[in-house]
C-alpha cells in the first residue's frame, strides 16, 4: 500500500481537507496573507527538525533551483487566491472550484509519458465529475455576507486562478523531486513562500496583531497544510505519481463535510451525490493505483 502512488494522495486529501477549515479561522482571526506567511514559517520549521530528527540529507545541488522557485512562487500565489476565496466567500464552494486542478495537471503528466489504463481514466473522470457536480450544486443561501453575488463570483474567480497556478507548481514539484526529493522541494518551498510573504507584508507596511487565540490555530493550520504537501510530494515521487494528483482531489469531500458541520454552510442531495462520486473515484485510485 505504501508503494501505491493513490495512497500517498488519499492522505494528502484527508489533511487538506481539515486544513481548509482551519485557514477560514486563520485568515479571519489575522488576515490571509499573515496566516498564509504563518503557515510557512510553521511549515518549514516542522520540515527541518523532521529532516534533522530523521538524518535526512540536504542535497545543495544547483540545476534545480530554478524548479523550486517555480514552485514556490506558484504555491504563494495558489495558497493567497485560494484561502481568500475559502475565507470571505463559501468554503463549501470555493473547495470544490480548487479540486478541478487535476483537470490540468493530468493531462500534462499524460503528455510527459504517464499511460494511465482505462480503470484510471474511468476513476479519474468519476472524481471530476463529482467535483464538477458538487460545484455546481452547492447552494446560495440569502442573507448570509459570504452568499452575497459579488462575493461568490470573486470566490469562484480565485479558486479557479488557485487552480490553475497549482496544476502548473505540481508539474514543476515533479521535476524537483526527482532532484531533492520530497523533504527538501517541500522544505525550500515553505521557505520561499515565507520570505516572499514577509517582503510583501513589509512592503504593505500592514500592522499584523496575532493574538494568543490564533496561535493554536496557525499552528495547526501550518502543521496539515505542509503535512500534506509533503504526502502528496512523496506520491508524487512514485511510479504513476499522477493518481497521487487525482486522489488528492478528495480533500474536498472532507472540507464540504465539516463545512456542513462545524460552519452550518447548506448542501444540497445533489451536491451529497457530488461528493459521493469523488469518493467512489478516489476509492478506485487507492485500490488499484
Amino acid at each position: 500500500m505504501l508503494e501505491s502512488a493513490a495512497f500517498w494522495g488519499a492522505g494528502c486529501a484527508l489533511s487538506w481537507g481539515v486544513s481548509d477549515i482551519v485557514a477560514r479561522f486563520a485568515g479571519r482571526s489575522v488576515g490571509v496573507l499573515a496566516a498564509t506567511c504563518t503557515m510557512m514559517a510553521v511549515g518549514a520549521a516542522m520540515i527541518a527538525v523532521l529532516m534533522a530528527a530523521s538524518g535526512e540529507p540536504f542535497d545543495w545541488r544547483p540545476e534545480g533551483l530554478h524548479w523550486l522557485f517555480g514552485i514556490g512562487a506558484g504555491t504563494v500565489i495558489g495558497s493567497l487566491l485560494f484561502y481568500h476565496a475559502i475565507t470571505h466567500g463559501p468554503v463549501s464552494l470555493a473547495s470544490p472550484v480548487v479540486a478541478c486542478y487535476p483537470a490540468i495537471a493530468v493531462p500534462i503528466s499524460v503528455a510527459l509519458g504517464a499511460r494511465p489504463d482505462p480503470l484510471h481514466w474511468g476513476a479519474m473522470i468519476a472524481t471530476m465529475a463529482g467535483v464538477w457536480v458538487t460545484a455546481r450544486a452547492a447552494p446560495r443561501s440569502e442573507g448570509a455576507p459570504e452568499y452575497a453575488p459579488a462575493v461568490v463570483r470573486r470566490a469562484i474567480l480565485y479558486a479557479l486562478g488557485a487552480a490553475a497556478t497549482f496544476a502548473a507548481s505540481l508539474t514543476a514539484a515533479d521535476k524537483a523531486i526527482d532532484i531533492y526529493g520530497p523533504w527538501q522541494t517541500v522544505l525550500v518551498v515553505r521557505l520561499i513562500g515565507m520570505v516572499a510573504l514577509t517582503i510583501l507584508l513589509v512592503a504593505r507596511r500592514e500592522r499584523v496583531r496575532f493574538p494568543f487565540r490564533a496561535w493554536p490555530i496557525l499552528a495547526v493550520f501550518g502543521i496539515l497544510d505542509t503535512l500534506g504537501h509533503l504526502l502528496l510530494y512523496t506520491g508524487l515521487g512514485l511510479e504513476h505519481g499522477e493518481y497521487a494528483i487525482v486522489a488528492s482531489v478528495g480533500y474536498t469531500v472532507v472540507t464540504v463535510l465539516l463545512a456542513r458541520i462545524f460552519l452550518r454552510e447548506p448542501v444540497s442531495p445533489l451536491q451529497w451525490g457530488g461528493v459521493g462520486l469523488v469518493v467512489g473515484g478516489v476509492g478506485i485510485l487507492a485500490a488499484f493505483g
